[in-house]
């Protein structure tokens, strides 16, 4: 967006101030009005901005794309006040929406007859159809699994209801009256979002109005911009990392990410990734979506900057290749796209490590989903509990790693919550001791979550990523520990549940403990701060096996109290036998991508 004029400072502060709290007001609403749990209790929403061109002006690293596929059906010059367009599908959008449950509603804002900007309101919504409740899952091998599909549609017009188009949407759910509540909840707060824009524009006028919006797109780019410029030099910098499973085969899948700048000019090319896979992972990524998560990791360096368009001038070009597990071809499954999106995150830092030798946080376990399905005995329909579970975060340059976080802006859901709801009782929530990769920063840890079924019989689905491929450490860092599920541990019917699976029966009194993934270490272990150490094992991050073993910190096991002097000698010796560690650790130290796929292949051939 152009604008040549200046604006006074303090006015442009008060609108960026007034943007930030019309979000605020329009999310709250979302969580006080909406009715299924994974909106109202795990907070999957939000609420965006965007300038007359359908640019971001304050939203997220969502991207900057939503508002382009509506054009195709909608020109700009035949929308009116008073409309309201949804839509949901990830194919017609090109990866602007990731999976089918997410569905977008977005607002025309009008100010004197003129369209002057765009608000829109996205969610995860619990339930479309598809093949199982929930939606999506595991097992799911084509887009039709995944629930019903929704192109871009005029749902109000000029404030009139589509009455027919909304009851066949909420005809193809299983729970017509979450939905209903839901859609009914984000469109509202993409119309309080409406109101509020055009409020500001009432107050500030158009032209500062105008001039802001500019303002705050290139100030984020000219950050963005320079601070990649500063780090990362001219070069070639590539990262690989790897899914255990696509849920319906048994072979592992990788993804490629190469970072290059040659002067000026920053090019990222994912087209050295695998093709795409039967099951649903794979991830119908946008070329914005790229560019802004490399623009969302460096605004981390300031704050203050509104997440916008302008994250999107770090990077100069993304090459895509068609038919990849970045962007499968039609009809491809989509629902399980976070393990491959999680690990995508985890190969940009990893080409920034490289620039930067090693100056990024480690990497994230992918967050875990569980669909806990109940047999209703009054209506012979299911209950459902789709239940995100937390994982450990990355260790930092400066700091450990967020334990137990299931992602960066959504909540765990309360064992209470989940025992009042759902014919379920959790009897564990705890820290997963030894997950968190070691290092001079330690990663995040993971989680045990153990769940009983009270109802007389269900099925469950699991969305549990790091099984075979923990996230790795940097800079001398380790990599986190791996995740495992379990059905009725320590009675004579335990077994071993694959993690990414579907389908799997169990009946009442049945229990299902998952053990969550952790996050990378920073830098070398043996260097950590024993009195840290000590810490961590008082506190159930890391046992005392994993304190000698990892660290090499000898702690009493009656006091709890590091030994100095035996620590040290256990240090030296350790440093010994283990030799100078490398840039980044999974199953072993490698500097270069291509050590660690002859260490895989070799030792774990697909």
């Amino acid at each position: 967006m152009t604008v040549n004029k200046s604006i006074n400072s303090i006015t442009r502060e008060l609108i960026r101030g007034s943007l930030r709290a019309a979000r605020q007001e329009c999310e709250i609403l979302i969580e006080r009005t909406s009715m299924s749990a994974f909106i109202r209790e795990k907070k999957d929403y939000l609420i965006s901005f965007c300038d007359k061109e359908g640019k971001s002006v304050y939203g997220t690293d969502q991207g900057s794309d939503l508002i382009d596929c509506v054009w195709q059906y909608y020109p700009q010059g035949s929308m009116k006040p008073g409309d309201l367009y949804w839509y949901n599908d990830s194919y017609i959008s090109d990866g602007a929406i990731s999976h089918t449950p997410d569905m977008v509603f977005i607002t025309p804002v009008f100010s004197n007859g003129r369209l002057v900007a765009y608000c829109y309101s996205w969610a995860h919504f619990w339930d479309l159809g598809g093949s199982r409740p929930g939606s999506i899952g595991p097992a799911n091998t084509e887009i039709f699994h995944d629930g019903t599909l929704v192109p871009p549609i005029k749902i109000i017009d000029q404030g009139k209801l589509n009455d027919e188009a909304y009851r066949i949407i909420l005809r193809n759910s299983r729970y017509p009256d979450l939905l209903e509540g839901d859609t009914q909840a984000l469109m509202s707060a993409a119309s309080l979002a409406e109101r509020r824009i055009l409020e500001m524009f009432e107050r500030f006028g158009e032209t500062d109005m105008f001039t802001a919006f500019g303002d705050f797109q290139r100030e984020t780019g000219d950050f963005v911009r320079g601070k990649m410029l500063e780090r990362v030099p001219e070069g070639e910098y590539a990262f690989r990392d790897y899914m255990d499973t696509d849920g319906v085969g048994d072979k592992w899948h990788s993804l490629h990410v190469k970072l290059a700048r040659k002067r000026d000019n920053i090019v990222v090319d994912t087209t050295a990734s695998d093709d795409q896979t039967d099951g649903s992972i794979n991830f119908m990524m946008s070329k914005v979506v790229l560019k802004s998560w490399y623009g969302t990791y460096l605004t981390s360096f300031d704050p203050s900057l509104l997440m916008n368009e302008g994250m999107l001038a770090c990077v100069d070009d993304v090459v895509i290749r068609d038919g990849s597990i970045l962007h499968p071809r039609w009809p491809a499954a989509l629902g399980c796209r976070a393990h491959t999106f999680g690990k995508l995150k985890d190969a940009i830092l990893g080409t920034i490590a490289k620039a930067t030798n090693g100056d990024v946080m480690a990497a994230t376990a992918v967050y875990v989903i569980a669909y806990w399905r109940m047999k209703d005995p009054e209506t012979d329909g299911w209950i459902l509990c789709t239940d995100g579970i937390a994982v450990g975060h990355g260790a930092r340059p400066f700091a450990d790693g967020l334990d137990a976080i299931y992602n960066k802006h959504n909540q765990n859901y309360p064992a209470e919550f989940m025992d009042m709801e759902y014919p379920l009782r959790v009897e564990r929530y705890a820290l997963n001791p030894d997950s968190g990769g070691p290092g001079k920063y330690r990663g995040g840890c993971g989680i045990i979550r153990d769940v009983r079924l009270l109802a007389t019989e269900g099925t469950f689905g699991l969305r549990v990523e790091c099984n075979r491929f923990p996230a790795w450490g940097v800079a001398g860092g380790m990599g986190g520990g791996t995740s495992r599920v379990l059905l009725n541990p320590g009675d004579d019917k335990e077994c071993v549940i694959k993690p990414f699976s579907d389908d799997n029966n169990w009946y009442e009194g049945d229990m299902v403990r998952i053990y969550s993934a952790g996050g990378g270490g920073w830098g070398d272990p043996l260097d950590r701060d024993p009195l840290s150490v000590e810490k961590d094992v008082a506190g159930g991050f890391v046992t005392l096996e994993g304190a000698l073993c990892n660290y090499g910190v000898v702690i009493d096991p009656i006091t709890f109290k590091v030994d100095i002097s035996g620590s040290s000698a256990m240090r030296s010796d350790l440093r010994q036998k283990r030799g100078k560690t490398k840039m980044f650790h999974r199953f072993i130290y490698f500097d270069d991508e291509l050590e660690e796929r002859e260490w895989i292949e070799r030792n774990m051939p697909r």
